[in-house]
Protein backbone atom coordinates (compact mmCIF):
# COMPACT_ATOMS: atom_id res chain seq x y z
CA UNK A 1 0.00 0.00 0.00
CA UNK A 2 2.66 2.20 0.75
CA UNK A 3 4.67 1.78 -2.44
CA UNK A 4 1.43 2.12 -4.50
CA UNK A 5 1.05 5.69 -2.81
CA UNK A 6 4.78 6.46 -3.23
CA UNK A 7 4.09 5.95 -6.83
CA UNK A 8 0.99 7.84 -6.96
CA UNK A 9 2.59 10.95 -5.33
CA UNK A 10 5.74 11.01 -7.54
CA UNK A 11 5.75 13.93 -10.06
CA UNK A 12 4.98 12.74 -13.33
CA UNK A 13 8.47 12.70 -16.03
CA UNK A 14 8.00 14.91 -18.45
CA UNK A 15 8.35 13.87 -21.68
CA UNK A 16 7.33 16.77 -23.82
CA UNK A 17 10.53 16.03 -27.03
CA UNK A 18 13.29 18.31 -27.38
CA UNK A 19 14.72 17.47 -31.40
CA UNK A 20 18.12 18.13 -31.44
CA UNK A 21 18.69 18.53 -36.03
CA UNK A 22 21.56 19.87 -37.65
CA UNK A 23 21.27 21.86 -40.28
CA UNK A 24 24.21 21.64 -43.22
CA UNK A 25 25.43 22.01 -47.39
CA UNK A 26 25.53 18.29 -48.37
CA UNK A 27 29.33 17.84 -47.57
CA UNK A 28 28.52 18.91 -43.99
CA UNK A 29 29.83 22.28 -44.14
CA UNK A 30 28.01 25.31 -42.46
CA UNK A 31 27.06 23.65 -39.61
CA UNK A 32 23.90 25.12 -37.35
CA UNK A 33 22.32 22.89 -34.87
CA UNK A 34 18.87 23.81 -34.44
CA UNK A 35 16.71 22.44 -31.08
CA UNK A 36 12.97 21.88 -31.10
CA UNK A 37 10.47 21.79 -28.02
CA UNK A 38 7.69 20.72 -28.44
CA UNK A 39 6.32 23.46 -24.89
CA UNK A 40 2.36 22.79 -25.04
CA UNK A 41 -0.13 21.42 -27.38
CA UNK A 42 0.00 23.76 -30.56
CA UNK A 43 3.13 25.64 -29.37
CA UNK A 44 6.40 24.80 -30.62
CA UNK A 45 9.90 26.79 -29.80
CA UNK A 46 13.07 27.00 -31.94
CA UNK A 47 16.54 27.61 -30.99
CA UNK A 48 19.18 27.60 -33.83
CA UNK A 49 23.24 28.25 -32.71
CA UNK A 50 26.05 28.05 -35.03
CA UNK A 51 28.59 28.38 -32.41
CA UNK A 52 27.94 28.83 -28.07
CA UNK A 53 27.98 33.05 -27.05
CA UNK A 54 27.27 34.18 -30.96
CA UNK A 55 23.70 35.94 -31.77
CA UNK A 56 20.97 32.49 -32.02
CA UNK A 57 18.04 32.73 -33.54
CA UNK A 58 14.94 31.92 -31.09
CA UNK A 59 11.75 31.35 -32.90
CA UNK A 60 8.65 30.44 -31.67
CA UNK A 61 5.54 28.92 -33.42
CA UNK A 62 1.55 28.14 -32.91
CA UNK A 63 0.66 24.93 -34.48
CA UNK A 64 -2.55 23.82 -34.85
CA UNK A 65 -2.51 20.21 -33.31
CA UNK A 66 -5.30 18.83 -35.66
CA UNK A 67 -3.64 19.39 -39.20
CA UNK A 68 0.47 20.36 -38.22
CA UNK A 69 -0.03 23.83 -39.55
CA UNK A 70 1.58 26.79 -38.05
CA UNK A 71 -0.53 29.97 -37.66
CA UNK A 72 1.89 32.04 -36.50
CA UNK A 73 5.53 32.54 -36.27
CA UNK A 74 7.65 35.27 -34.10
CA UNK A 75 11.44 35.21 -34.85
CA UNK A 76 13.70 36.62 -32.31
CA UNK A 77 17.28 36.23 -30.45
CA UNK A 78 18.05 34.27 -27.99
CA UNK A 79 19.11 37.01 -24.87
CA UNK A 80 21.42 36.05 -22.00
CA UNK A 81 18.39 35.40 -19.36
CA UNK A 82 17.47 32.38 -22.14
CA UNK A 83 14.36 34.61 -23.48
CA UNK A 84 13.31 35.88 -27.04
CA UNK A 85 14.11 39.45 -27.79
CA UNK A 86 10.92 39.03 -30.78
CA UNK A 87 11.56 41.59 -33.88
CA UNK A 88 9.63 39.68 -36.85
CA UNK A 89 5.83 38.13 -37.08
CA UNK A 90 4.47 36.30 -39.48
CA UNK A 91 0.78 36.11 -39.43
CA UNK A 92 -2.20 34.51 -41.89
CA UNK A 93 -4.99 36.32 -43.39
CA UNK A 94 -7.96 36.07 -45.78
CA UNK A 95 -8.45 32.27 -44.27
CA UNK A 96 -4.92 31.58 -44.45
CA UNK A 97 -4.34 31.75 -48.06
CA UNK A 98 -1.99 35.01 -47.76
CA UNK A 99 1.07 35.35 -45.54
CA UNK A 100 1.60 38.58 -43.97
CA UNK A 101 4.89 39.69 -42.13
CA UNK A 102 5.84 42.36 -39.89
CA UNK A 103 9.21 43.68 -38.49
CA UNK A 104 9.85 45.77 -35.37
CA UNK A 105 6.07 45.69 -34.11
CA UNK A 106 3.67 43.06 -33.99
CA UNK A 107 1.31 46.00 -34.40
CA UNK A 108 3.36 47.22 -37.41
CA UNK A 109 1.63 47.20 -41.02
CA UNK A 110 2.54 44.01 -43.19
CA UNK A 111 6.38 44.67 -44.83
CA UNK A 112 5.25 41.57 -47.08
CA UNK A 113 2.36 39.84 -48.26
CA UNK A 114 2.21 36.31 -50.12
CA UNK A 115 -0.26 34.42 -51.21
CA UNK A 116 -0.08 31.13 -50.60
CA UNK A 117 -2.46 27.49 -50.64
CA UNK A 118 -2.83 25.53 -47.44
CA UNK A 119 -0.92 23.77 -46.09
CA UNK A 120 2.45 25.90 -46.35
CA UNK A 121 5.59 25.41 -44.54
CA UNK A 122 8.01 28.08 -44.14
CA UNK A 123 11.31 26.46 -45.95
CA UNK A 124 13.40 29.13 -43.40
CA UNK A 125 11.84 27.40 -40.27
CA UNK A 126 14.08 24.06 -41.29
CA UNK A 127 10.59 21.60 -40.93
CA UNK A 128 10.37 22.49 -37.60
CA UNK A 129 6.32 22.14 -37.18
CA UNK A 130 7.19 18.87 -39.71
CA UNK A 131 9.15 17.76 -36.70
CA UNK A 132 7.12 18.42 -33.90
CA UNK A 133 3.78 17.36 -35.70
CA UNK A 134 4.40 14.54 -37.89
CA UNK A 135 2.40 14.44 -40.93
CA UNK A 136 -0.24 12.01 -40.67
CA UNK A 137 0.21 10.58 -44.10
CA UNK A 138 3.18 8.70 -43.38
CA UNK A 139 1.05 6.18 -41.09
CA UNK A 140 -0.54 4.99 -44.31
CA UNK A 141 3.28 5.95 -46.29
CA UNK A 142 0.23 8.49 -48.58
CA UNK A 143 2.10 11.16 -50.92
CA UNK A 144 1.46 14.73 -49.67
CA UNK A 145 2.34 18.16 -50.59
CA UNK A 146 2.57 21.79 -49.01
CA UNK A 147 3.65 25.19 -50.54
CA UNK A 148 7.03 26.02 -49.64
CA UNK A 149 7.56 30.15 -49.08
CA UNK A 150 10.77 30.87 -48.17
CA UNK A 151 12.34 34.53 -46.39
CA UNK A 152 15.86 35.01 -47.03
CA UNK A 153 18.23 38.07 -45.90
CA UNK A 154 19.62 40.20 -48.67
CA UNK A 155 21.60 43.43 -48.45
CA UNK A 156 18.28 46.02 -48.13
CA UNK A 157 16.30 43.69 -45.60
CA UNK A 158 14.53 40.75 -46.70
CA UNK A 159 13.38 38.93 -49.81
CA UNK A 160 9.77 36.47 -49.15
CA UNK A 161 8.55 34.57 -51.99
CA UNK A 162 7.05 31.32 -52.78
CA UNK A 163 9.03 28.50 -54.09
CA UNK A 164 5.84 26.79 -55.46
CA UNK A 165 4.57 23.11 -53.90
CA UNK A 166 7.09 20.34 -52.49
CA UNK A 167 5.42 16.73 -53.27
CA UNK A 168 6.60 14.12 -51.24
CA UNK A 169 6.08 10.58 -52.92
CA UNK A 170 6.54 7.04 -53.42
CA UNK A 171 7.30 5.97 -49.74
CA UNK A 172 9.40 3.07 -49.40
CA UNK A 173 10.44 1.01 -46.16
CA UNK A 174 13.83 1.94 -46.11
CA UNK A 175 17.03 1.63 -42.99
CA UNK A 176 18.65 5.08 -41.38
CA UNK A 177 21.63 4.69 -39.77
CA UNK A 178 20.12 0.87 -38.75
CA UNK A 179 16.97 1.70 -37.72
CA UNK A 180 13.56 1.39 -39.46
CA UNK A 181 12.50 4.19 -41.43
CA UNK A 182 10.07 5.33 -44.55
CA UNK A 183 12.11 7.17 -47.51
CA UNK A 184 10.06 9.43 -49.83
CA UNK A 185 11.12 10.84 -53.20
CA UNK A 186 10.74 14.77 -52.70
CA UNK A 187 10.40 16.90 -56.19
CA UNK A 188 8.81 20.38 -57.47
CA UNK A 189 9.43 23.15 -54.92
CA UNK A 190 12.54 22.00 -53.50
CA UNK A 191 14.28 20.47 -56.28
CA UNK A 192 14.52 16.39 -56.15
CA UNK A 193 16.19 15.32 -53.15
CA UNK A 194 15.04 11.93 -50.66
CA UNK A 195 13.49 13.07 -47.12
CA UNK A 196 12.96 10.04 -43.98
CA UNK A 197 10.99 9.50 -41.55
CA UNK A 198 11.06 7.24 -38.40
CA UNK A 199 8.97 4.35 -39.40
CA UNK A 200 7.31 3.68 -35.65
CA UNK A 201 7.03 7.53 -34.76
CA UNK A 202 6.77 9.16 -38.48
CA UNK A 203 9.29 11.75 -36.82
CA UNK A 204 11.75 13.69 -39.52
CA UNK A 205 15.09 11.70 -39.90
CA UNK A 206 16.83 13.52 -42.79
CA UNK A 207 16.35 15.54 -45.20
CA UNK A 208 18.31 16.17 -47.97
CA UNK A 209 17.18 18.61 -50.76
CA UNK A 210 19.20 20.66 -53.90
CA UNK A 211 17.67 23.92 -52.56
CA UNK A 212 19.33 26.18 -49.72
CA UNK A 213 16.87 27.43 -47.49
CA UNK A 214 19.55 30.48 -46.31
CA UNK A 215 21.70 33.06 -48.36
CA UNK A 216 24.99 31.82 -47.15
CA UNK A 217 24.15 28.20 -48.36
CA UNK A 218 24.42 26.17 -51.52
CA UNK A 219 21.91 23.49 -50.48
CA UNK A 220 20.34 21.86 -47.97
CA UNK A 221 20.93 18.99 -45.33
CA UNK A 222 18.83 18.40 -41.95
CA UNK A 223 19.46 15.48 -39.94
CA UNK A 224 18.11 14.39 -36.24
CA UNK A 225 20.95 14.21 -33.82
CA UNK A 226 19.27 13.00 -31.01
CA UNK A 227 16.36 13.32 -28.84
CA UNK A 228 16.20 14.64 -24.77
CA UNK A 229 12.66 15.35 -23.15
CA UNK A 230 11.73 18.08 -20.81
CA UNK A 231 11.35 21.57 -20.17
CA UNK A 232 14.79 20.82 -17.80
CA UNK A 233 16.60 20.01 -20.90
CA UNK A 234 15.27 22.88 -23.28
CA UNK A 235 16.06 25.58 -20.73
CA UNK A 236 19.47 23.85 -20.42
CA UNK A 237 20.41 24.09 -23.69
CA UNK A 238 19.32 27.70 -23.65
CA UNK A 239 21.45 29.27 -20.70
CA UNK A 240 24.30 26.92 -21.98
CA UNK A 241 24.41 28.92 -25.13
CA UNK A 242 25.82 31.89 -22.97
CA UNK A 243 26.88 30.58 -19.68
CA UNK A 244 30.47 31.86 -19.51
CA UNK A 245 30.67 34.05 -22.15
CA UNK A 246 32.00 37.18 -22.71
CA UNK A 247 30.43 40.64 -21.29
CA UNK A 248 27.72 42.02 -23.93
CA UNK A 249 29.38 45.39 -25.62
CA UNK A 250 28.26 47.82 -24.04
Amino acid sequence: MLSLLLVLAAPAVDMRPVYHYRRTNSDGSEAEDIYIFAEAPGRIAVMKEKSRCTNAAYVTADIDPASGQATALVGGRLTRESTQRPFAWLTIAEAGTTLQARIGSRDAPPTHELAVTTPWRVYDFDFADMAAYPPKEIGTRADFAFDLPLILSTDDGFSFSSRGRMMLSDAKPARHFGAPAIRYRASGAAGGGTVWFDARSGVLLEAQLPLANHSEYRDFRLRLIRTHYGEASWKAKLADHWRGCPPADG
